[in-house]
């Protein structure tokens, strides 16, 4: 659901993309079929025999069929591109504490990831993951008018002839789902509207001409049923390059969708069913048209006759010789082959650059160039053609100078004229000098300008999966007469004892500084006392340094003197602010914001400037740096908290909620193995079990026993959420209960009954006290209606929606249109203890610093007390 924190963060997503850049593989191993080697140089080859260009569409990362793709960009050596609505930033996170947009940015990776073993380009809009959704009526509500715009700018700049709606025909499930397969075919007609303007400049706009007025774009829906209907793809053909199926190939990437999870699912039945295609308009599919080989000189622009023109015929015939070539090791004649098709391809009439050109011959020149950049592509790959470019350093500050290395390598026995490397750098940088290191090695000293580039942005960058790279290097090459540029983004490579990761130079200011905590809470039911506000000042700055480091406080706040530092360099310096706040303090949201301040330095032409920015690796992806405030922002709410409260956790996915719990004082101890098989679990009051601990803590199903015998000697065990297929399998209550049981069987001829899903998707949704004077609504925290406002994304998921009569529902509430749901908070006593499944979402509203949302969960963890 939207909220206003959705807004937020939806921001601080695109100020991570703008100033990080693309980060190359980083954590991500190179895809088999990524590199230079013999099968990749074969495909090169075969894909510039085949004119077809497929766009397939989806909702989220990890929606995609991996095999489809595959096959698509590997077995028919189509231009595949993926097209994923959003970045997938509402979902889960198998691998620590990241929500939201730092999900989002670590999905973005892994399905760039992905895409590379597939073969396929990757393209986004800008619509928002809000979390799940029921409708797509309320998706499209949320996304708006601009998800559409995205869709039409992918479609006019990737310019297809076959799009795959991924989600078509589908009308159940998640909602983004469905709105996915409804927006596709809209989004193809209004590409090929004269009368639909995109935004931009006007130099985009002429690359942004109407697609599929002249020749209609046909549209296919994925069929991924039990019973596919369609015409059958031949997935699980074996590739004649890499020894296995096109399907095995495709779940080797698809791997890459590490914090979703998915390598538990890659032997599941639903990844290995067969896979249809249909059309959408109703006709019988010709599945000739998923790789059309050189024809017309233009193909997207001819419409009767489609016979091969002898030209073309001349540049297939010599990509032909150039593969067989390639295939006998004879790289020499693979070169002389491909060199041929590119002088071909010269022959083909060109557009006037500087004179009006009618379309006609414009659809030509496009045609023809992408043409020209498959060969040169397949031809760099034959003649062993590479650039190195390694920058000396991978954040950059204003102002100073770093080395790029470019080392350039080709093939023993290509011979050409290979012209000295160059960099193309940011406006106002320059190189300030060059130093041949060796006959193949140039190293280049940069000097930057003062002022930060500025960072692209709008729809164009927008829909790219990362930000085109800072700095590239390129070569002019002539090879037999045919000249071509090799271009290679500039990158950095950052060593450890244990890997290396490739990473592009960044931009960063010269100081940065972490924040402890980024979070704080005042208890309005306590006396107000000062608190330290710990700061790291990190120098990326490779000169000596002044700076002064202080706190901006809320109005009635005091902090205490800012506090001077000296670096010598790039480094680490620490500071400790002490904070006071007011004693009459209102309930709310207050932000302290810490920053850096630097004196001006005439002598070095350095300004007087402040800086207030933190950039820190995401935990689960260390190669990608979280770009935001350097803030301390401070929830201030009453909440009673019992005294002496000891809380043993037991966390799978880095949850946010045992810190949060310590914010309020409670002692909390996180349990490992040894603690659930032989620890003493009575010395706590509580025990909470973290989010899906059950499907990611594989000891815990065998320790459950010592949990419920904790519950019978007094204790409190709290389980949050566990999806379906684990908690109906384990079944880990102490009486019975389920999220999903079996459907009662549908009478003949009659379809399914479809299941309410066991989840609220509206954060807003009216909750119902079936229990008012229930202890755990009382004590110690009076629970009211005010406690649910203020929620974010949803009130819960994986619901009990059949249990034993001995539990308690406490709360009742329901979506739009739905009955109420009770299973979202139950309880029931079980010898001396009690025990408490909820699927409340406490995970997203604890960090959110939602009042009501810690008022409750303490009510939980001081059950025992209550009852």
């Amino acid at each position: 659901m939207t909220t206003g924190t959705g807004k937020t963060r939806g921001v601080l997503f695109g100020i991570a993309l703008g100033l990080l850049g693309p980060l190359g593989y980083g954590q991500f191993p190179p895809a088999p079929g990524t590199g230079p080697g013999l099968p990749e140089t074969v495909e090169a080859i075969e894909r510039a025999r085949v004119t077809t260009r497929i766009l397939y569409v989806t909702a989220h990362p990890d929606d995609e069929s991996s095999a489809v793709l595959t096959y698509l960009a590997r077995g028919l050596h189509a231009d595949a591109a993926l097209l994923s609505l959003t970045r997938g930033e509402g979902g889960q996170n198998d691998l620590g504490p990241e929500q939201a947009p730092q999900l989002g940015l670590i999905r973005t990776q892994e399905l760039l990831a992905a895409t590379r073993g597939y073969g396929v380009k990757l393209y986004f809009t800008r619509a928002r993951d809000f979390g799940f959704s029921k409708t797509p009526e309320e998706t499209e509500k949320v996304w708006g008018e601009q998800v559409l715009e995205d869709m039409v700018r992918v479609i006019r700049t990737f310019r297809p002839n076959v799009v795959f709606n991924g989600w078509g025909g589908v009308h159940t499930g998640h909602g983004h789902h469905q709105a996915a397969g409804l927006l596709t075919p809209k989004a193809v007609q209004l590409a090929a509207d004269p009368s639909f303007q995109l935004h931009g400049s006007a130099a985009e706009k002429k690359d942004l001409a109407p697609w599929g007025d002249r020749k209609p774009v046909v549209v296919l829906d994925v069929d991924r049923s039990e019973k596919p209907q369609g015409y059958l793809l031949s997935l699980d053909d074996t590739s004649p390059l890499y020894g296995k199926t096109w399907r095995e190939i495709g779940l080797d990437a698809f791997a890459n969708h590490r914090s979703q999870g998915i390598a538990v699912f890659l032997g599941s039945a639903f990844l290995r069913r067969p896979i249809a295609l249909k059309r959408e308009d109703g006709q019988e599919l010709n599945p000739a048209i998923l790789a059309q080989p050189l024809g017309p000189l233009d193909e997207d622009y001819e419409e009767g006759n489609m016979g091969v023109d002898p030209l073309m015929r001349a540049v297939d015939a010599a990509l032909v010789e150039a593969r067989d070539a390639a295939l006998r090791l004879d790289w020499r004649a693979a070169a002389d082959s491909l060199v041929e098709a590119g002088k071909k391809l010269n022959d083909v009439p060109k557009a006037n650059p500087s004179g009006n050109n009618p379309e006609p011959l414009l659809s030509l020149a496009r045609s023809t160039e992408r043409k020209r950049e498959k060969v040169e592509n397949a031809l760099e790959l034959v003649a062993g053609l590479r650039l190195e470019a390694v920058a000396d350093r991978s954040e950059i500050v204003p102002g100073e100078t770093f080395a790029v290395r470019v080392e350039s390598r080709r093939r023993e026995g290509i011979s050409g004229d290979f012209k000295k490397p160059a960099l193309r750098l940011p406006p106002e940088w320059s190189v300030l000098k060059e130093e041949q290191e060796s006959p193949n090695v140039i190293r280049f000293t940069v000097q930057t300008s003062s002022r930060p580039p500025h960072a692209s942005d709008g729809p164009a960058v927008a829909i790219l999966p990362e930000p085109p790279p800072l700095m590239t290097a390129s070569e002019e090459a002539m090879i037999d007469g045919y000249d071509f540029t090799v271009v290679s983004p500039v990158a950095s490579v950052r060593a450890t004892s244990t890997r290396v990761e490739r990473i592009s130079p960044i931009v960063v200011p010269p100081y940065t500084l972490a924040v402890e905590p980024k979070q704080d809470l005042e208890n309005l039911s306590k006396t107000r006392k000062p608190f330290d506000v710990l700061l790291r000042v990190h120098s990326y700055a490779t000169e000596p340094g002044q700076v002064h480091v202080g706190l901006v406080v809320p109005k009635g706040w005091r902090a205490s003197d800012p506090v001077g530092l000296k670096f010598s360099g790039t480094g680490d310096r620490y500071a400790r602010v002490n904070v006071t706040p007011p004693q009459k303090l209102a309930a709310g949201q207050y932000k302290i914001t810490a920053y850096v301040e630097r004196a001006a330095d005439h002598s070095r032409n350095l300004r007087a400037e402040r800086f207030s920015l933190s950039l820190e690796p995401l935990p689960s992806l260390p190669t990608q740096l979280w770009s935001e405030p350097a803030q301390c922002v401070v929830h201030a709410f009453g909440v009673v908290v019992p005294q002496n409260l000891r809380v043993g956790y037991v966390t799978a996915e880095g949850e946010p909620i045992p810190d949060a719990l310590r914010r309020l004082g409670i002692q909390v101890d996180m349990l490992d193995a040894k603690d659930l098989a032989f620890g003493d679990l009575s010395r706590f009051r509580a025990i909470v079990v973290g989010v899906r601990a059950y499907e990611l803590r594989p000891e815990l199903p065998g320790a459950n026993q010592r949990l419920l015998d904790y519950v019978s000697n007094g204790g409190t065990l709290v389980v949050q959420y566990n999806r379906d297929f684990v908690w109906d399998k384990f079944a880990p209550a102490p009486y019975p209960a389920l999220i999903s049981p079996p459907l009662p069987p549908a009478k003949e001829g009659a379809p399914p009954t479809p299941r309410q899903l066991p989840r609220i998707t509206d954060e807003n949704s009216p909750v119902k006290f079936l229990k008012p004077n229930d202890p755990l609504l009382n004590t110690p925290n009076k629970i009211t209606q005010e406690d649910f406002k203020g929620w974010v994304q949803e009130r819960g998921l994986y619901f009990w929606t059949q249990f034993d009569r001995k539990y308690t529902a406490l709360l009742a509430m329901h979506d739009p249109s739905e009955s109420d749901l009770d299973g979202g908070l139950v309880y029931a006593h079980d010898g001396k203890g009690t025990y408490i499944y909820t699927g409340l979402a406490f995970f997203r509203q604890l960090p959110d610093g939602v009042p009501g949302a810690y008022r409750l969960f303490v009510n939980l963890l001081a059950a025992s007390r209550a009852q």
